[in-house]
């Protein structure tokens, strides 16, 4: 066999190498629009509840209301810390798949940077995961606590 088939053999295998870091960019880009629906709603929410703050004149429901926005923007900030490790987490997958190319085109070993992008992504991605968990454990909190809410109308 030449060594111009070996070599387009090997940028075969060195493609399906690289396919697999692809496939986890586009589960955490899912990821992502998980995230960003929910940021949505809290905002929404947020946005509801502060109105009502501003035009209530009852005091009591004032606080109530403000200890919600209070809870909201715990869950807020959740979701932003995990966004943010989604987001280095891709970056990092990103970087292993360049790094396995520019290794075999300029052939020069990053096996260790290659390694080290891989073991850091999987790290933000485990902190954006519980980050997301947390998140959840404030939105049933706050629903287990909200029940008092119930007799508040926000659509005035």
């Amino acid at each position: 066999m030449n060594s111009e088939a070996l070599n387009i053999l090997t940028m075969a295998k060195l493609i399906q190498t690289a396919v697999a870091p692809v496939f986890l960019i586009t589960g955490v880009a899912a990821m992502l629009g998980v995230l960003s629906n929910r940021l949505a709603r809290i905002t929404d929410r947020a946005r509801q509840l502060e109105k009502k703050v501003r035009t209530s004149q009852d005091e009591s429901l004032k606080k109530l209301l403000t200890t919600e926005l209070r809870a909201l923007w715990k869950r807020a900030r959740c979701i932003h810390i995990s966004f943010s490790l989604s987001v280095l987490s891709a970056l990092l997958v990103c970087t292993v798949v360049m790094a396995l190319f520019v290794s075999h085109l300029l052939e020069v070993n990053l096996n260790m940077t290659i390694g080290i992008s891989f073991v850091g992504a999987m790290l933000f991605l485990i902190f954006a995961m519980l980050s997301l968990l947390a998140e959840v454990f404030l939105a049933t909190r706050s629903m287990r606590r909200g029940m008092i809410f119930t007799h508040i109308d926000l659509d005035d």
